[in-house]
């Protein structure tokens, strides 16, 4: 027998294992149920989200995504605090530096987290599956629909997601890094009430760039949380010198720097929801999932580009690389463990929901940390704190209950389609 009628017959022999075949977007959800049970098939993610009205697993998932973001930026909070002011190393750029860039854990994570569960599989048909979903996931974001035609199926997606992620690790850093400038050369007050404000310029970026609608209960929510934290910034006690230390000039400056890196803050967020998020059919471990790889690649780009200003601190004076004590080396491992966490909690978030709501619920972090210091570190808690802590809370729910019903309330129609593996004819 010819090699050219073995290789005819081999596909027809062992149908299971090739697996080199496009597979068909759509196909009817009761011929495929068998398929779809398959475990680990690259399909596995590739389900429709509309599982009845309200869409309560979505739900649920955004408020385990919610908590867990608010858990992990108090601990990021303490622990960075805790190095710098109590342990003494005070190196805010390295510390943003090696936290921004230990995201690249995440897609190792996730890694380890689906071999866990598909334990029997050989390791290169392990793989193989993994690189498929990854990438058919990156058409979907790339062409933002779950219907692709076989043109952008056979189009690569490599080039969109570097550039997209790129932008994202730039506009994140950029931003971080004007927080750091801007600590030194205004109040602590100033500070964190227009950093705050990013929760504004996410909704404006929001309505012109996403087409949100402007509800009225949006815009109640979004004010009382940007005056919540007003009043937790201004109306605490200072203790004296923080706020009354820095010259007009000086302050007017570093006020301008923390503006403007509360508006990267918010197109940031804005963008990734437009650029590297899933359509809206997508499931919740489909979003998850993506989400987990863009933060990843987040940190590979941090790793990789912003280290170059370090020498530069270095030699100038500015921040003298130092290397950490035990202590100050495990808390700030702890804070960048922490970060992780909530990058990964906050796009995903982000990708479910919507970036106002996702940057309001961020907002929950500060009078969370408040209550924290109160706990267990002695700090009292005052009456500004619990008012514009209940202000943030309010306008949390508000703006919840306004997505919900945008979300999930308004459109209960079952989506009729959903994904499966259904081989193409081969060319």
């Amino acid at each position: 027998m010819s090699s050219a009628s073995q290789n005819k017959q081999a596909p027809e022999t062992f149908p299971e294992d090739s697996w080199e075949v496009e597979w068909d977007v759509y196909s009817d959800p009761a011929s495929s149920e068998a398929d779809e049970s398959e475990p680990g098939s690259p399909t596995a993610l590739f389900r429709h989200t509309h599982e009845g009205p309200g869409g309560r697993r979505q739900v649920v998932t955004a408020v385990v995504l919610m908590t867990i973001a608010v858990v992990s930026i108090v601990g990021q909070t303490e622990a960075t605090v805790h190095v710098q002011r109590d342990l003494g190393w005070d190196k805010p750029y390295l510390i943003l530096y090696l936290s921004h860039g230990f995201y690249f854990i995440m897609w190792p994570g996730l890694l380890i987290f689906e071999r866990f569960q598909q334990s029997g599989k050989p390791w290169d048909r392990f793989f193989e599956d993994h690189f498929f979903v990854l990438r058919r996931t990156a058409q979907y974001v790339q062409h933002q629909t779950l219907d692709l035609t076989s043109s952008q199926i056979a189009q690569s997606p490599l080039r969109y997601m570097v550039m997209t992620c790129f932008i994202q690790c730039c506009a994140l850093n950029i931003a971080a890094v004007t927080w750091f400038v801007a600590a030194n050369m205004t109040t602590p007050s100033d500070l964190t009430a227009i950093n705050n404000t990013s929760a504004v310029f996410t909704y404006v970026f929001s309505v012109w760039l996403l087409k949100e609608s402007m509800r009225m209960a949006k815009n109640v929510a979004v004010i009382l949380a940007v005056a919540g934290v007003l009043v937790i910034a201004y109306g605490n006690p200072t203790g004296g010198g923080a706020d009354t230390a820095v010259s007009n000039r000086k302050r007017l400056f570093g006020n301008v720097i923390t503006a403007a890196g509360a508006v990267l803050f918010g197109l940031y967020r804005v963008l990734y929801k437009l650029k590297a998020c899933l359509p809206a059919e997508a499931t919740p471990e489909m979003n998850i999932t993506f989400s987990v790889v863009v933060g990843s690649s987040i940190g590979v780009f941090t790793t990789v580009v912003f280290w170059l200003p370090l020498p530069i601190l270095h030699f100038t004076r500015l921040e003298v690389f130092e290397w950490p004590s035990s202590a100050a080396a495990f808390w700030t491992a702890f804070g960048a463990g922490c970060s992780v966490l909530f990058t990964c909690s906050f796009l995903s978030l982000t990708a479910l929901t919507s970036p106002v709501l996702s940057s309001v619920a961020a907002m929950l972090g500060i009078f969370f940390v408040a209550l924290y210091d109160w706990l267990f570190t002695g700090h009292d808690l005052t009456k500004a704190t619990l008012g514009g802590g209940f202000a943030i809370i309010v306008a949390f729910l508000l703006l919840g209950w306004s997505t919900y019903q945008e979300t999930y309330a308004e459109d209960k129609t079952v989506n009729e389609h959903e994904l499966t593996r259904v081989p193409t004819e081969e060319v």
